[in-house]
């Protein structure tokens, strides 16, 4: 009997088999044209199982059954559409040159003269038979006497029989026109006649570089693609040969406002190489990088070398992506949901979902890096359980509209703004802290996950509301002598542990590198978006190292593409899987305040204005804490619960002491040195019991102390 620590042969068999497919994953995906994943070692020694029964085909899930006819044609709407939008182009293009008549009628008598002239040395070289000229010069040439002799005589007869031809012509000519002078024929006849002789002579001498007609419809240039054209265009790219070249498992189609081809790559070259090549498909497609989009095909459907190329008739980012959707009639939406940002060079709307991510935003001035991260803050701003801390560090007029609704808000970069920021980073820091206790305390039932749910986070006993922290042009409070470090170290912090208990970053800089945005802040932020740099090294200073050896280089948008930009997102609601290319949609300022109002409304009416919106800023009068905690003890109290207290200072100062916590209570007293301890006292229902609370004699003895210290 063998020992117990000895392997069996099949147990070494088993892994070996696992350990060399581990090494040659990719290889197997390629060959077996799958996603390529992990595999899963299987004991030989265990029983093999009988193979379950083919279910029958009709009983199978369905394939995707495509639409025997298009849908425009089966909905009424759509043909009426499509017949309006001809009608209306064939009238536009008939008006378009009727009124032009006079102008086309000109250039043709302007070119009548060269067309003259075209036409008479044309007849005089088909006389003279010009053509044959070549080969008798050739015969000389050679020294062949005979061959010459031959071309002579047959140039001869045929300037002969030419001539004759040309004569017959010119007689037939003279007799029209003498027809045509006589005074029998009418003026109309005459007149048509002169005017198509001196139209025709225009056609033949009009230039090839000036069109006769002007363009009724300014259509962009676009590109058919064909099998021929895309296997070019790959062929160009150094992704396939003559000799292997690539496979269409589709028709190529129309999709939306372009082309889409879908392309088996030859084994071994993967999409993500395509992908990289996307300029050099373009220059195969004799086309601008713009109007080309090679992406990888995934799931059941694709492959590892399964790419699907959509080649756009026009510059997708020439047009802007229109007004924002929620800027219309929007007037309260939830942080959980995804919202409406922009579309992708399709035309396909995107969405993103802020909760349990960080967004860093860059780009250089003037390509919309504001617009972009306000747009973000305007989706949280319809919550109104969301609390808003702003912060500009430009100091502009972009974000003054969010002090209407916000918590906290500063504005500039001076000592006191950034001090202030400095403050309010470690206070959400705390508060950070103290949820993470009152979740731990929670059901699993009730807090699933140990992260909040959209029910927590609209309980105000809770006090698990979520947190947004904007803050534009970052650097500047990060590169502050006094408070930059401990700023950066906050926030760090927060992107880090705040996501799982719904604290938000929205951060936005235009000098995106490792200096201004270090780089333990931005590795820790889930979702970036990166408009125009100016260098790849930027780009990746904002999508993340090794964003440009995969193809996304935001350095190559134009600066006439405003609001595009490279949309790398991780978040938990996969909304944003791969890197996509975004038009962010427009809110202008008129939008920008109406939906601020609708915010400040959707606050009051669920009285979750707070803070800065409620004149409690940090440039408010002080509230003494101490003054207020005495003056809701009733006469008789010598002690009561930490709970009862905040019930009370929130019926007294509802906007300064609506979300304060017991933590944040104990932490305002602990300057005064007053500590909580356990008291006893009576709930509601005559039970009695200790919790943490504060004592009548320990608020009078530090009330006490505090106006000795004042000065006289």
């Amino acid at each position: 009997m063998p020992s117990s620590d000895m392997q069996t042969p099949q147990q070494i068999a088993a892994e070996h088999w696992a350990v060399s497919l581990d090494d040659e994953a990719e290889q197997l995906a390629e060959t077996l044209d799958v996603e390529i994943g992990r595999p899963i070692p299987v004991d030989p020694t265990a029983p093999t199982q009988e193979p379950s029964a083919e279910p029958e085909p009709w009983r199978a899930e369905p394939a995707e059954r495509r639409a025997l006819v298009p849908d425009w044609v089966r909905s009424a709407e759509e043909r009426k559409a499509a017949v309006l939008w001809l009608a209306r182009n064939l009238f536009h293009t008939c008006a378009y040159h009727v009124v032009r008549s006079p102008k086309y009628a000109a250039r043709l008598l302007a070119c009548s003269p060269r067309g003259t002239r075209r036409v008479v040395v044309a007849v005089a070289k088909w006389v003279a038979d010009f053509e044959s000229r070549p080969l008798r010069t050739a015969a000389v040439a050679a020294r062949d006497s005979g061959d010459y002799l031959r071309l002579l005589n047959t140039h001869r007869e045929t300037v002969r029989s030419r001539l004759f031809v040309l004569c017959g012509g010119l007689l037939a000519l003279a007799i029209a026109v003498g027809v045509l002078v006589s005074p029998a024929t009418s003026t109309w006849l005459k007149t048509t006649c002169a005017l198509v002789v001196v139209a025709g002579l225009g056609l033949i001498g009009r230039r090839s570089d000036k069109p006769l007609l002007d363009h009724a419809v300014v259509t962009p240039r676009a590109r058919k693609l064909t099998a021929d054209v895309v296997t070019r265009a790959f062929v160009a790219g150094g992704l396939c040969k003559d000799t292997d070249p690539i496979t269409f498992p589709q028709p190529i189609q129309r999709d939306g406002h372009g082309w889409r081809a879908t392309v088996d790559l030859p084994w071994g070259v993967t999409a993500e190489q395509a992908i990289k090549r996307r300029d050099r498909i373009a220059s195969g497609l004799d086309l601008d990088e713009v109007q080309v989009w090679p992406e990888r095909v995934r799931g059941t459907t694709g492959s590892a070398r399964r790419v699907a190329l959509w080649v756009a008739d026009e510059d997708p980012y020439a047009k802007p992506s229109g007004r924002w959707p929620w800027a219309e009639n929007k007037s309260e939406a939830s942080l959980f949901g995804p919202f409406p940002f922009g579309q992708d060079q399709r035309g396909r709307l995107i969405e993103l979902r802020l909760m349990f991510t960080g967004v860093l935003v860059g780009a250089i001035p003037r390509m919309g890096k504001t617009l972009a991260a306000r747009l973000l803050m305007l989706a949280a701003a319809l919550d109104p359980y969301t609390e808003l801390h702003v912060y500009d560090g430009k100091g502009g007029q972009d974000w003054r509209g969010f002090a209407k609704i916000a918590h906290r808000a500063g504005f500039g970069a001076r000592t006191e703004t950034v001090q202030a920021l400095r403050d309010d980073l470690g206070a959400v820091r705390d508060d950070m802290n103290d949820r993470y206790d009152r979740i731990a305390e929670l059901p699993a039932d009730v807090c699933p996950d140990a992260r909040i749910t959209p029910k927590l986070a609209r309980s105000k006993s809770l006090a698990l509301h979520p947190i947004v922290v904007s803050i534009d042009e970052c650097q500047r409070y990060f590169e502050d002598p006094t408070f930059g470090d401990e700023i950066v170290d906050l926030l760090t912090e927060l992107a880090k542990v705040g996501p799982a208990v719904g604290i938000v970053l929205v951060l936005a800089t235009q000098k995106p590198d490792g200096e201004s945005v270090p780089t333990r802040l931005r590795d820790v932020i889930g979702t970036r978006f990166a408009l125009k740099t100016m260098t790849y090294q930027s780009s990746d200073a904002v999508l993340g190292a090794g964003s440009y050896s995969a193809g996304y280089d935001a350095s190559r948008f134009q600066r006439a593409h405003k609001g595009v930009g490279w949309l790398l997102g991780a978040d938990d609601s996969g909304e944003v899987d791969d890197a996509v290319v975004v038009r962010t949609f427009m809110a202008s300022a008129a939008d920008v305040g109406k939906v601020i109002d609708q915010a400040h409304a959707a606050r009051v009416a669920a009285c979750t204005l707070t803070g800065t919106a409620v004149g409690d800023g940090p440039d408010a009068e002080p509230v003494d804490v101490l003054a207020d905690v005495l003056a809701v003890f009733a006469p008789g109290e010598d002690k009561l619960w930490s709970e009862r207290i905040l019930d009370r200072l929130t019926t007294l100062r509802p906007p300064h002491y609506h979300r304060w916590t017991t933590v944040q209570l104990a932490a305002a007293l602990r300057p005064y040195g007053i500590a909580t301890q356990q008291v006893w006292d009576t709930a509601d229902d005559g039970a009695g019991a200790n919790r943490r609370g504060i004592t009548r004699a320990d608020l009078r003895a530090a009330n006490d102390a505090k106006s000795e210290r004042k000065p006289q």
